[in-house]
């Protein structure tokens, strides 16, 4: 299966409006960072920097996340704009270790961002 255009954060606006106003979460591999998007479709953005590495293992670690998000069961979700930021150590794990951490941040970070996208919205 492919990583349809519409699975993506495409613009910097995207991306800016999610670091702006999403739920950070902060682990060994990277750091995520989620906003509920309302269109009931996860979107993935991706941050890998130099300091994960040269391109071959910038490019491996954008796979990992990719094809870990494709795996993720996200059955159910109201959708979810989540911008990962790689740390270095990321592109020297295999795609087992990345898929279970991604997992258990997802529905952690998930949750959180639900729960202040609902909070954002209801009237005060």
């Amino acid at each position: 299966m492919r990583f349809r255009p519409r699975q993506r954060l495409r613009t910097g606006a995207e991306y800016d409006e999610v670091f702006k106003r999403g739920a950070r979460l902060d682990g060994p591999l990277f750091l995520l960072v989620a906003l509920p998007n309302g269109r009931g479709l996860d979107r993935l953005g991706l941050a890998v920097s130099r300091r994960v590495g040269g391109a071959v293992e910038r490019n491996r670690a954008r796979r990992l996340l990719r094809e870990g998000f494709r795996r993720l069961e996200r059955a159910g979700s109201p959708g979810v704009d989540l911008v990962v930021i790689a740390r270095p150590s990321l592109s020297r794990r295999g795609q087992a270790e990345v898929d279970r951490e991604l997992r258990e941040r997802f529905l952690r970070i998930r949750r959180r961002a639900v729960a202040a996208g609902e909070a954002a919205a209801s009237p005060r």
